[in-house]
């Protein structure tokens, strides 16, 4: 693998400069990192055989087995099933080694009290991730949005800490324009690059459930097409370093959020998944679980 390219230094700018331009810009990339881009809302697009007709008695039934019973196995048995054709018999067994289903999506009792649960991976997802909200949908999941605090009257403050200190927060107490501006005055254009980025590598994956992409035969061809290689050859921190994010701003920021939703570091992960970890738009999770989505996946598998 090529070493990533070694990134130029800024300038430093004049105080008076920063000043000014620091309110400008919190005014300006309000737009950008408040709301989604147009690809993110279009619903998803699931195609069945719509093969009709009398089913063949001869037709032979297929035994499929499913290794393990996380996310990547309880969606791929359920979608074995829902998207099966009509004439098709399957039989499907899902076998997993722990006494729980959902893999890492596992919710505990801090203290042994069912009052404090806690999510210990795959803590929220995002409405760009149509499977699982159509999921939760189709399942009847109460759905709790990550704003619900704010409704019940508590302002929240977050807070990435490395160890030693805060390196950054902001508080969730309706005042956008001055949580934008420190994040501008701190890392400078990084976190408009990487909203930028983010559209556009998550807006070139979301094609992929899509005609022509949609149903594909081959994963690698269609990542090529999609021309997403760039993305998914690089870890995440040589994908953001090739792209002009700061070092500053990846490793405050993004690998934070890598840390929360994948317990991973940036070169632990390829920059596609870093990319669909900062798609936050729309966050929300399972009253009780995240983990009831897989579960309901293999009930209806």
């Amino acid at each position: 693998m090529a070493p990533p390219p070694a990134r130029e230094r800024a300038p430093a700018a004049p105080r008076r400069w920063r000043l000014v331009a620091g309110a400008l810009l919190g005014l300006v990339a309000l737009t950008w990192l408040l709301y989604p881009s147009r690809p993110f809302e279009r619903p998803q697009v699931l195609h069945r055989d719509p093969t009709s007709g009398a089913c063949s008695e001869d037709e032979p039934i297929r035994n499929v087995a499913v290794i393990g019973a996380g996310s990547g196995g309880a969606s791929a048995a359920y979608y074995l099933r829902t998207l099966q054709s009509p004439c098709q018999r399957v039989n499907i067994t899902v076998y997993e080694r722990n006494d729980y289903v959902g893999g890492r999506s596992i919710t505990v009792n801090a203290y042994d009290d069912p009052d404090f649960p806690v999510e210990v991976g795959a803590s929220i997802f995002v409405k760009v991730n149509r499977n699982l909200v159509n999921a939760a949908e189709s399942f009847g999941l109460p759905v709790r949005g990550m704003r619900a605090s704010r409704e019940l009257g508590r302002a929240e403050v977050l807070g990435v800490w490395d160890g030693d200190k805060f390196v950054f927060t902001q508080s969730d107490d309706g005042n956008q324009y001055w949580n934008i501006a420190k994040l501008l005055w701190k890392y400078g254009y990084s976190p408009i690059r990487t909203q930028n980025l983010m559209k556009k590598t998550v807006g070139s994956f979301l094609k992929m459930y899509y005609p022509p992409y949609f149903p594909f035969t081959s994963l690698s061809k269609t990542a090529y097409d999609l021309d997403l290689l760039p993305a998914t050859a690089v870890t995440g921190q040589q994908f953001l370093e090739t792209n002009g994010i700061s070092e500053h701003f990846s490793h405050d920021i993004i690998q934070a959020s890598t840390r929360v939703n994948y317990a991973q570091n940036l070169s632990q992960i390829h920059g596609l998944e870093t990319m669909v970890c900062m798609a936050t738009d729309g966050a929300m999770s399972i009253e009780g679980g995240n983990w009831q989505i897989f579960d309901s996946m293999i009930r209806a598998s």
